[in-house]
């Protein structure tokens, strides 16, 4: 199951942050979930974070041009 159905299976969970590093060509490399998200904010290189809603967003955006570039 990917975590794109799984989100949306699951629900959202409040205050888990996650973040999303793309390739060059914009589409989606890895999303790593952040566990100390105050923490993070502190660090230099501090990627922007996301909520379980928006992240889900930001899938479904992904898998729907993917699916359609085919």
């Amino acid at each position: 199951m990917s975590l794109r159905l799984a989100l949306k299976k699951q629900g959202t969970v409040r205050g888990r942050r996650w973040i999303v590093k793309r390739n060059t060509d914009t589409t989606i490399k890895e999303v790593k979930c952040i566990f100390n998200p105050d923490e993070y904010e502190t660090m230099k290189r501090a990627k922007p974070m996301f909520g379980d809603r928006a992240l889900i967003k930001i899938l479904d955006k992904n898998y729907e041009e993917s699916t359609r570039d085919k």
